[in-house]
């Protein structure tokens, strides 16, 4: 949509994918994304409402995602040449973080003027808080991480204080009650729409249409990659697997100049095969699920009473 920034008219996204991290957004953008009159950029995760300006101490290793944006004027870049009447979208999963949301909320409120902010709708993905967690863990194992999932749960305040990534945050990231309503409250509670990473898994193109019908473009397009996976957590197979995999694939210097020459489905099919040579599916065992059910539990009971549902099969 258009705004009015500093007496210049500029494009801001008409709607959000807020989170929740590893809970599919990825798979839900890139399915938007396909739809004519949807416009989302294909570098995803700018995080800049969450910072605004501020650029964070953790700048140079923030690992939040391929970019992070806090200038405004990098940030316009990314929408300014894009067609006038496509609605454009931002997917930024810092934007659902509880640490972060206020500020989140507080930076929308400064850049759109108030009678725009009724106009913004928000959706979200929610998956079982300590499977979401444990994902986010995963993920983390293949940068910095070295402590075992528990131990890392609960470090999170020692590592703030020596300027780790909020990536490294594995609980502050899995509330999801106090965020959301806040969401509700600041700009409505028909304009913020809630699914459950079990909706987008086992029927995915009856979830999309309704987020066509909740941002108002032709429900009857069809994806063709609807139901396809994107960003799924994974653990190398041993330390030989990621060492070779940090030599041929992550840190090999032909890499940028690859990314440049192969066009994206290039590019998708050799993430593929190196997922497939490299990692495996990552368990989490009963004992820690028990111990983090506790932590979680109140958070879930709230949680279901605000957004309607009936989330008991996280607790069992």
């Amino acid at each position: 949509m258009f705004v009015k920034i500093n007496g210049k008219e500029v494009k801001l996204p008409d709607f959000f994918i807020i989170g929740a991290a590893k809970s599919g957004t990825t798979s839900l953008a890139k399915y938007l994304a396909e739809h004519p009159q949807i416009y989302i950029p294909s570098q995803k995760e700018f995080h800049f409402f969450l910072f605004a300006n501020q650029k964070p101490s953790y700048y140079n290793n923030h690992i939040l995602g391929p970019v992070l944006i806090y200038k405004l004027e990098d940030y316009l870049s990314f929408f300014k040449n894009t067609n006038d009447n496509i609605i454009l979208g931002d997917c930024s999963v810092t934007y659902m973080y509880l640490y972060g949301y206020r500020t989140v909320i507080k930076n929308i409120k400064k850049y759109y003027p108030q009678n725009k902010l009724t106009n913004l709708k928000f959706i979200s993905i929610l998956r079982n808080p300590i499977d979401r967690a444990f994902s986010q863990y995963c993920t983390r194992l293949l940068n910095e991480e070295n402590k075992p999932f528990i131990e890392a749960c609960y470090i999170w305040e020692e590592r703030k204080k020596r300027g780790w990534s909020i990536a490294y945050d594995y609980l502050g990231f899995s509330f999801y009650y106090e965020p959301l309503k806040a969401y509700m409250d600041e700009f409505g509670k028909k304009n913020v729409k809630i699914y459950l990473y079990e909706d987008l898994k086992e029927k995915p193109l009856e979830l999309i249409r309704d987020v066509f019908i909740f941002l108002g473009v032709d429900l009857n397009f069809v994806p063709l990659n609807i139901g396809k996976k994107y960003n799924v957590s994974k653990i190398p197979k041993s330390t030989f697997h990621k060492i070779f995999y940090d030599l041929t694939i992550r840190y090999n210097p032909i890499k940028p100049i690859a990314k440049k020459i192969f066009p994206e489905n290039t590019k998708e099919k050799i993430k593929e095969i190196s997922i497939k040579i490299f990692f495996k599916k990552p368990q989490l065992t009963f004992e820690i699920r028990e111990k983090l059910k506790e932590v979680f539990k109140e958070d879930i009971l709230k949680l279901q009473e605000l957004i309607g549902r009936d989330l008991s099969h996280w607790l069992k």
